[in-house]
């Protein structure tokens, strides 16, 4: 994928990441154009999160030649950005209220010592209400199902004004009926001009509305099209033996 930074949401030349002792990414090169939906595939280990965790700054990148955030510096562009970790890396026990969560998104913007303003809690009210969430707004965060957590950090990120909203297995855990919901708000959103970024093992929905995906493991592996991504040949040598399969409408089986 190519074009010019201004373009681009997401720009990564010759990145190589992981941890002290551990290389996990060499040589990665991605670039993901402005209002597009993008899936970062791969087996466990592979780097799917190392690649999304450096991209924001949460870990030091070892060695890279470019890294931009919609065309600016990481730190730069980072309030432009939002990251949504996996679930299982949220303390849902935490007492905090779903406004309050979707609340925290104007702090990006104004620092952790701002006061939330009239507006700033009218907007956040009117966001909840376009992910169906309004009257959970008092309810505790981790009571929530899995999908309508998911919608609330959606919100948060809407509220934050980004313009970049980066996520991690955001489809864990979700049934079906869920991971469709989830996949229609990506799209709507980005009709909105929102950049999506996903890594992910739903296969399925990555056929029905992503424009690109990236496999990885340890660097990069292909990518493409969705269709060009995922073939039989390709899902066999980077899934090894758990490997799904691709059928003629789009379908994903796993076969071991």
């Amino acid at each position: 994928m190519t074009g010019g930074s201004s373009e681009l949401a997401l720009n990564i030349q010759n990145l190589t990441a992981g941890y002290p002792g551990n290389v996990v990414l060499r040589n990665v090169s991605w670039q993901v154009k402005k209002g597009s939906l993008a899936a970062i595939i791969g087996p466990n280990g592979g780097g799917k999160s190392t690649l999304l965790k450096t991209a924001v700054g949460l870990l030091t990148p070892i060695e890279y030649t470019v890294m931009e955030l919609l065309g600016r510096s990481p730190k730069a562009g980072r309030k432009q950005v939002a990251y949504l970790p996996q679930q299982e890396e949220v303390d849902w026990a935490f007492p905090i209220s779903v406004l309050d969560v979707v609340l925290q998104g104007r702090l990006v913007r104004q620092g952790i010592w701002g006061r939330y303003s009239r507006a700033d809690y009218a907007l956040s009210r009117d966001v909840l209400e376009f992910f169906g969430l309004g009257r959970h707004a008092d309810t505790q965060v981790g009571s929530l199902s899995g999908g309508q957590r998911q919608r609330v950090f959606l919100a948060r990120a809407m509220v934050q004004e980004a313009d970049l909203i980066l996520l991690d297995e955001p489809s864990t855990g979700l049934d079906a009926q869920a991971q469709h919901e989830l996949a229609d708000l990506f799209v709507t959103l980005r009709e909105r001009g929102k950049t999506i970024v996903a890594a992910t093992h739903d296969l399925n929905c990555l056929t029905e509305c992503f424009d690109h995906v990236l496999a990885l493991d340890g660097q990069v592996f292909v990518q493409g099209k969705p269709e060009e991504v995922l073939t039989e040949e390709n899902m066999v040598r980077l899934f090894a033996r758990h490997f799904p399969k691709v059928g003629a409408s789009g379908e994903v089986t796993v076969h071991d």
